[in-house]
C-alpha cells in the first residue's frame, strides 16, 4: 500500500500544478443514505471544466470503486490529455469504502452492493448531473471490486458500457458460470472489457483462462475485450496502468487523426472516410463533427513535404478555413511560399495578408510579400514591402536583416 500512497501523493501534486494553469473542473463530496446497505455512503464527484459552461452537453461517467484510493487516477488522466484532444471530458464518481467492511460488501453481500449501485447511486448521479447514462458508463474495480465487476456484468448487463478490472480476485465458479449463461442468451450487449494482472498474480491465471475461453467461444471480438499482462507491475500497482490503458482503448475513437505521410493517409482511406470518422466521433461524444484542425494540418503539411501539389490543392480547397488562423509565423511562410512556388500567387498573397493580421511585426512575411510582388514584376509594391521588412528587422535585431537589404538591392 506504500506504493499506492506514493502514487496518490504524486497525482495530487500533478493536479495542483494543473490547477495553477486553470485546467481544473470541480470536485465535491456527497453522502447517500442507502436503504440497500443500511448505511450512509461517501461519494466523491469530479465535474470537468466545461460542465458549468456547456449547459446542454452530456458526459460519460466513470464509477471508481474504492474511490479513496483510485478516484484521482482518471481525473489526472483526462486533465493531462484533454488539452491536446487525446481524451474526452468525463465525470468521475468515486465510491469510498471501509476496509473493514470491504470483503462483506463486495463478496458476501454482493447482491446488496449491486442493488445500491443500480437502484440508488447511479439513478442519483443520472438525475442530478448531465450524463450519457448507460451508453457511456464505465466501471472500475481493483481486486475484490474487480471480481464484483464480473458479477455486475452477468446480473445487470446494461448497467455499464465498459468494465476495467484490475487484478480481479474472486472470479468464482458461480460468477464464471453466470457469465457463460449471460453470453449464451445475449448477443446484443457487448460492453468493453479490460482485465489486467501482474506477473506475481499466478493465482489469477486459471480464472483468466476460463473467462478468455468463454469470451472467445461467444465471439467476443478482440476490439471489445483485452487481457492486459502488466509485466512491470505488482498486485498493488496495477490500478493506475489499468485505468490508463482501459481509458485509452475505450476512448480510442476520440483521438484526432494524424498522418505522417500520404501513404499513411491512403491506408486509412480518403476524405470521405476521414469525414465519417469525425462524424461518428461527434455523435458519440457530443462535440463538433468537423474534421479536426490537427488532421487538416498534417494532410496539408504532408502534401507539401512530398511536393504533391495536386493533393495539396485538394486539401486546401476542402479546408480553406484552416488558413485563416495559422498559429505560427512559420506556417504562414511555408504554406504561402509553397503556393507562390506553384504559381498560385493570389492565394499565397491572401495567406500572407492573413498572417500579417496576426503577426504584424513579422519582417519575414513582409519580405516574402516583397518577393512575390517582384516575381509578378510589380517592383514598386515589392520595394515597399522589402523596406518594411528592413525597418522591422532593424528594430528587432533580426539576424536576417542583411538578406532583406540584399533583396531590396536586387530590384
Amino acid at each position: 500500500m506504500i506504493f499506492s500512497k506514493k502514487i496518490c501523493v504524486l497525482l495530487s501534486l500533478i493536479l495542483t500544478i494543473l490547477d495553477a494553469y486553470g485546467q481544473t473542473g470541480s470536485i465535491k463530496t456527497i453522502e447517500i443514505k442507502s436503504t440497500q446497505l443500511n448505511e450512509t455512503r461517501g461519494v466523491e464527484i469530479y465535474l470537468p471544466p466545461s460542465y458549468q459552461v456547456s449547459n446542454n452537453k452530456k458526459y460519460p461517467v466513470m464509477y471508481v470503486l474504492d474511490g479513496q484510493e483510485y478516484f484521482l487516477h482518471p481525473v489526472a488522466y483526462q486533465r493531462m490529455l484533454r488539452f491536446k484532444d487525446k481524451s474526452p471530458e468525463f465525470i468521475v464518481v468515486g465510491v469510498n469504502s471501509d476496509r473493514k467492511k470491504r470483503r462483506k460488501l463486495l463478496y458476501e453481500s454482493a447482491d446488496s452492493f449491486i442493488s445500491f449501485l443500480e437502484k440508488e447511486l447511479i439513478p442519483t448521479i443520472d438525475k442530478d448531473y448531465r450524463t450519457l447514462k448507460n451508453s457511456e458508463r464505465i466501471y472500475f474495480g481493483w481486486e475484490m471490486a474487480g471480481g464484483l465487476g464480473l458479477e455486475v456484468l452477468s446480473s445487470s448487463p446494461s448497467l455499464f458500457s465498459a468494465y476495467f478490472l484490475a487484478s480481479p480476485t474472486h472470479f468464482t465458479k458461480n460468477r464464471i458460470l453466470n457469465l457463460n449463461e449471460y453470453l449464451s442468451i445475449n448477443e446484443a450487449d457487448r460492453p468493453y472489457l479490460h482485465f489486467s494482472r501482474a506477473p506475481e498474480e499466478t493465482y489469477l491465471k486459471r480464472s483468466f483462462h476460463r473467462v478468455d475461453s468463454i469470451l472467445k467461444a461467444y465471439h467476443y471480438g478482440n476490439k471489445n475485450y483485452k487481457i492486459d499482462n502488466l509485466l512491470e507491475e505488482d498486485h498493488y500497482s496495477t490500478s493506475l496502468k489499468t485505468i490508463n490503458n482501459g481509458l485509452r482503448n475505450y476512448f480510442n475513437d476520440y483521438n484526432t487523426l494524424r498522418f505522417y505521410s500520404l501513404k499513411e493517409y491512403d491506408k486509412f482511406g480518403d476524405l470521405n472516410d476521414i469525414k465519417q470518422y469525425y462524424l461518428h466521433r461527434g455523435q458519440r461524444y457530443g462535440i463538433s463533427s468537423r474534421v479536426h484542425r490537427t488532421t487538416q494540418h498534417f494532410l496539408l503539411f504532408n502534401a507539401m513535404k512530398e511536393d504533391n501539389f495536386e493533393r495539396f490543392q485538394l486539401y486546401a480547397n476542402e479546408f480553406s478555413e484552416y488558413f485563416k488562423n495559422l498559429s505560427l509565423e512559420i506556417w504562414v511562410l511555408r504554406f504561402g511560399g509553397y503556393l507562390a512556388q506553384n504559381n498560385k500567387k493570389q492565394k499565397a498573397l491572401e495567406i500572407y495578408n492573413v498572417g500579417l493580421s496576426k503577426f504584424s511585426k513579422s519582417a519575414a512575411i513582409y519580405d516574402a510579400i516583397g518577393t512575390l510582388y517582384k516575381n509578378k514584376k510589380e517592383f514598386q509594391k515589392a520595394a515597399v514591402h522589402y523596406k518594411k521588412a528592413i525597418e522591422i528587422a532593424k528594430k528587432n535585431g533580426d539576424k536576417e536583416l542583411e538578406k532583406y537589404k540584399l533583396n531590396l538591392e536586387k530590384l
